[in-house]
């Protein structure tokens, strides 16, 4: 092994990559904020997305910030969502006849922070029977009330729940002996 032309072989590349550095690990260039399209055909209704460096404005100031509203903002994706109906029936006040479904639903409409009504049901609460649909009442109920009321309505119509056993209980009578569970 000769250990000097190592050392002078390692020595030069050290070199070499030191000069080449600047330009193979440079930075994007600030942007230019006067100037920068000379030459250029004008383009209208573009954003200019950057790059911006963070010494041009002086650090990123905030020049907006939401403020806190009293008022309640609807908001249809992601607000408060009001179950009319889940995976284990109508609300409890209407399971234990303290109330009728309709009210309980229009009491669930009326809420000033619910965004949307939601019903989530089994496969066996909407088809009895093979070709035809035979929604339930909390179908029409939540549909009067959100017209009334303003809101969306969303829901879910599920093959299984993990809240009803066995499983095979959320699937209409007339498909028990034909899906295998």
């Amino acid at each position: 092994m000769r250990r000097r032309d190592f050392l002078k072989t390692g020595a030069a590349v050290g070199a070499v990559g030191s000069l080449m550095r600047p330009k193979l690990w440079a930075d994007v260039p600030d942007h230019l904020w006067e100037g920068y399209n000379f030459g250029c055909p004008q383009v209208s209704n573009r954003l200019d997305q950057g790059p911006f460096g963070i010494t041009q404005d002086d650090g990123w100031y905030t020049i907006f910030a939401t403020q806190p509203s009293r008022d309640h903002i609807r908001n249809f994706g992601t607000g408060l969502v009001g179950y009319t109906w889940d995976e284990n029936g109508p609300a409890l006040g209407v399971q234990c006849g303290r109330e009728t479904l309709e009210e309980s639903v229009e009491k669930m409409a009326s809420l000033p922070f619910v965004d949307i009504l939601y019903i989530r049901c089994d496969w066996r609460d909407i088809q009895s029977s093979p070709g035809k649909l035979q929604l339930s009442p909390v179908w029409e109920a939540t549909f009067d009330a959100a017209k009334r009321h303003n809101l969306g309505v969303g829901f879910r119509v599920q093959l299984s729940s993990p809240n009803i056993q066995p499983k095979k209980l959320s699937l209409p009578d007339f498909l028990h002996d034909r899906v295998p569970l």
